[in-house]
């Protein structure tokens, strides 16, 4: 995948710190993509559904009273939010110096994300979005956009700044390989490290795959880095990613490795995916 096929760029934005990040590091692969970049901001229909039955109320930080949920309250409530995710869109867009637009819809917010996405050619998401969970992970709409099929998808949390990415890449020698590998290529930048992590069946056919790619990659002002771990050894692999403290991980779930194991790596794993 080279960086001129990405001609437009989808966010989910909702205001939580998730989504900003997503924001930031869209605005950024849209500038240096020459991408057009979409915000999306969805309406939660079980929400507006919720309030308008009698029983519903909720409880506030302030006040040890249940208060009734008033419909035009809430409506209220996403409007403003909507107008927040408006003018963050335009304030970081502007600041990356792309073209932006900004989009509302009201339904369910993982289908509503995806199906407006649908002719993007990359959706952005945050890890987990405004609504509070114990759980650890992907959110509700990124575990969608995964189990969906819409490639690529690229999942941000905060922390995390997109021009400064030391980038690792997950390498077998399959198509789905090649593809992350040349999308990793294409996000490299001068002065940061990529770090080419080769699964072999054997340490042979690791190091052999090594030196195909040392012969045919080159990269001016840039480190590239390789290392070699067993293909089979989903525990390993997921314990080497959080040691080497990758900033992105490029993967595939065309590669040799389980569809099942690449998705369970890409939810336990606190890092900036980039799935192709």
């Amino acid at each position: 995948m080279k960086s001129n096929l990405i001609r437009h760029i989808a966010v989910a934005l909702d205001c939580s710190p998730h989504s900003i990040a997503s924001l930031t590091a869209a605005a950024e692969l849209a500038r240096r993509m020459h991408a057009d970049l979409t915000g999306i901001f969805v309406e939660d229909i079980n929400l507006l559904r919720m309030a308008e039955l009698p029983c519903s109320h909720e409880i506030r930080i302030y006040n040890a009273e249940p208060e009734k949920i008033e419909l035009l309250q809430l409506e209220r409530s996403l409007r403003l939010q909507a107008k927040e995710a408006k003018s963050a869109l335009q304030r970081i867009a502007e600041e990356f110096m792309v073209e932006h637009t900004f989009r509302v819809y009201r339904g369910l917010v993982p289908a509503e994300i995806i199906l407006a996405a649908h002719e993007a050619d990359l959706l952005v998401l945050g890890r987990s979005g405004r609504s509070p969970s114990c759980r650890k992970g992907l959110g509700s709409t990124a575990r969608k956009a995964l189990a969906e099929g819409k490639r690529p998808l690229l999942f941000m949390r905060t922390g995390f700044a997109a021009q400064e990415w030391p980038v690792l890449v997950l390498y077998d020698g399959s198509t789905g390989s090649q593809q992350a590998l040349k999308t990793a290529l294409n996000l490299a930048q001068p002065g940061i490290t990529l770090n080419v992590l080769i699964l072999g069946e054997t340490p042979e056919e690791a190091l052999r795959m090594e030196r195909e790619l040392s012969v045919t990659i080159a990269l001016p002002d840039t480190v590239i880095e390789y290392h070699h771990l067993p293909l089979h050894d989903g525990k390993t692999l997921a314990q080497y990613i959080r040691m080497a403290d990758s900033g992105l991980l490029v993967l595939s779930d065309r590669m040799k490795l389980p569809t099942e194991t690449v998705h369970t790596l890409i939810n336990e794993i606190d890092y900036p995916v980039l799935l192709v």
